[in-house]
């Protein structure tokens, strides 16, 4: 039960409750007695109802708080060299010091906003990661009994505005290949033939190509950590996308290619395909500058990852069931969809011409009157 007093010659009326039967004492001190009965009042339907929160929740500062929910979560390795990036730069200086239950919805849009201005300069797609980093950290605070609302939640941010990628041309990846240095050709070329993210073209060994059934599998990619030296993890979305783990076709001049380029550099590391002069994987930055130097020679602006679009731009192009498309790209078939409509055929024609065979061309054959 609560209960509101005052001592015999104390100036301030005290309030008392507990959380629980038989739970501590809890006591909050007032000048007026109506506003510790009003605040008493509020604390046993909040106890009524579930939805409590201790006055003390909200007084952790945000970055102790985030210290505790880093160690309750369980990350892959990637996600957790990007969050660790997200609190150090951009969540902890400005929010670091504050007691999370002062930041409000306010403090978070105007936040928000300038994670895309200088000096930031984040683009809308980054900002809406860091955010959702900060909302994550609240709803935990939330969940925990700290807060009674996540004012994350509504908080308004600057629309993302996608604009459509531009594919590659043949003649480009051809440039691009003769750009690039002689033991990467090959790199380029399987990855403009079988749409691999830069992660799985880097970690593809011998003993997951099977040269006479002209197949390769992806179950695993090549991951750079912020620290020390690149290791294999779970390709993208593995085990949680269905498409994560896959086999993926090859024809005969990615055979040869791959057969090719073994005979004359051999294998790496582990059995690794494409590798550098000591033999050992290519890490993400590497990777990256050879393909920089190599459309600085051929004129062309472009990534790995425009490569892994021009495969799957020239298979929705001539008509691939986009399932199979997803299934090879490792994307489930929303996302294939929501990154590719635009260069999908337009099956006007096509749909009027099936119109037509089913349903006929005459309207007369279909509203000519019926004697009575």
């Amino acid at each position: 039960m609560s209960s509101i007093k005052k001592r015999p010659g104390a100036k301030m009326y005290t309030a008392r409750w507990r959380e629980y039967p038989g739970g501590p004492q809890k006591t909050r001190l007032f000048k007026k007695k109506e506003d510790g009965t009003n605040f008493l009042k509020t604390v046993d339907y909040q106890l009524l109802t579930g939805v409590y929160v201790p006055p003390e929740g909200g007084l952790i500062s945000l970055r102790e708080f985030s210290e505790e929910w880093w160690g309750r979560r369980t990350r892959a390795p990637s996600t957790e060299d990007r969050v660790a990036r997200e609190l150090k730069l951009h969540i902890l200086p400005p929010f670091g010091h504050r007691p999370i239950g002062t930041i409000r919805k306010p403090d978070i849009e105007k936040w928000a906003k300038n994670l895309t201005l200088a000096p930031s300069n984040l683009a809308p797609s980054s900002a809406q990661m860091v955010y959702e980093t900060l909302k994550s950290i609240l709803a935990c605070a939330v969940g925990d009994g700290r807060l009674s609302t996540n004012h994350a939640d509504k908080a308004w941010l600057t629309p993302i505005d996608k604009v459509p990628f531009v594919p590659l041309t043949v003649d480009q990846v051809h440039a691009i290949t003769d750009g690039m240095r002689d033991d990467m050709k090959a790199a380029v070329v399987v990855a403009a033939g079988t749409g691999l993210r830069q992660g799985e073209l880097f970690g593809l060994t011998v003993d997951r190509v099977d040269f006479l059934r002209m197949t390769l599998n992806v179950d695993r990619q090549l991951f750079t950590p912020s620290k020390g030296r690149p290791f294999f993890k779970p390709p993208k979305g593995a085990p949680k996308c269905l498409n994560g783990y896959r086999t993926i076709t090859l024809n005969g001049m990615l055979v040869e290619v791959l057969a090719a380029h073994l005979a004359q550099f051999g294998p790496g590391e582990d059995g690794i395909i494409f590798h550098n002069t000591v033999g050992r994987g290519v890490v993400r930055s590497d990777g990256g500058k050879y393909m920089r130097e190599a459309t600085k020679r051929a004129g062309v602006e472009a990534t790995w990852h425009d490569l892994r679009h021009y495969h799957a731009t020239e298979l929705l192009s001539e008509g691939v069931n986009p399932a199979l498309v997803a299934e090879r790209l490792g994307h489930d078939l929303k996302t294939l969809l929501t990154t590719y409509a635009h260069v999908m055929p337009k099956d006007e024609d096509r749909v009027r011409e099936i119109l037509d065979r089913s349903l006929g061309k005459s309207a007369e054959v279909w509203l000519r009157s019926k004697a009575v």
